[in-house]
């Protein structure tokens, strides 16, 4: 029944982020009103908010935006970077919302900090402790690497409130500073609840995925 679960996880997963792109194609097409790219809208927001120290900076790829806590930069992907799309600005206003965060000492955001150690040592080291434990017969050295697997599977779940409030406070910067007419506004908001269900699948998934480890752990 639980392989049943992850399953069907996986494939509702596969189908959000497919209508994340689609939305993403529809308002990224869609030019704003006020015919401002990405840039210009993050620039904005930020120096609104006293943090022309947080730097701009482009990135490669489609939707590989995001904020680094640890150099105060955000990386805008060139299509959010240049366009003047509805797309662009509810995307950079989001990542704008995540520097918001950090000068605020958002606790989600400073928890997931402390954890993202643990959870890229349980990605890299997890899987082969595992192994080697079932291998060599070691319970104790299979059940720290299943431990350190669950570290790395649990992150897109501590995930979920910081990408929801960094998405409320990007639509509320957003009409804070007139950037949207209600066309807009609507745009933006289908756009970043596109883009939170992703998160809220990729969870999902993690989460049906423990149910597995922790089922193997308690069958043992």
């Amino acid at each position: 029944m639980l392989l049943v679960i992850v399953v069907l996880s996986f494939a509702a997963s596969a189908l959000v982020r497919f209508w994340m792109m689609r939305t993403y194609a529809k308002w990224g097409a869609h030019p704003n009103t006020v015919g401002a790219n990405g840039h210009d809208v993050a620039r904005l927001i930020l120096n609104s908010h006293d943090l022309q120290h947080v730097h701009l900076e482009e990135s490669k790829g489609k939707l590989s935006d995001h904020y680094v806590p640890s150099q105060k930069l955000i990386r805008l992907s060139e299509s959010i970077n240049r366009e003047p799309s509805v797309a662009a600005i509810a995307v950079a206003a989001h990542e704008v919302g995540h520097a918001i965060q950090d000068k605020e000492q958002y606790g989600p955001l400073k928890f997931k900090a402390a954890m993202m150690p643990m959870a890229a040592a349980g990605n890299q080291f997890g899987l082969i402790l595992a192994m080697a434990g079932g291998f060599l017969g070691i319970p104790a050295l299979l059940n720290v690497g299943m431990i350190m697997i669950g570290l790395g599977v649990v992150m897109p779940v501590l995930t979920l409130p910081i990408e929801f409030d960094a998405s409320a406070k990007a639509l509320n910067e957003l009409q804070k500073h007139n950037l949207v007419n209600d066309t807009d506004y609507a745009g933006a908001k289908s756009m970043l609840t596109a883009a939170a269900l992703t998160y809220v699948a990729s969870a999902a998934s993690s989460m049906a995925i423990m149910g597995l480890f922790l089922l193997r752990m308690f069958r043992r």
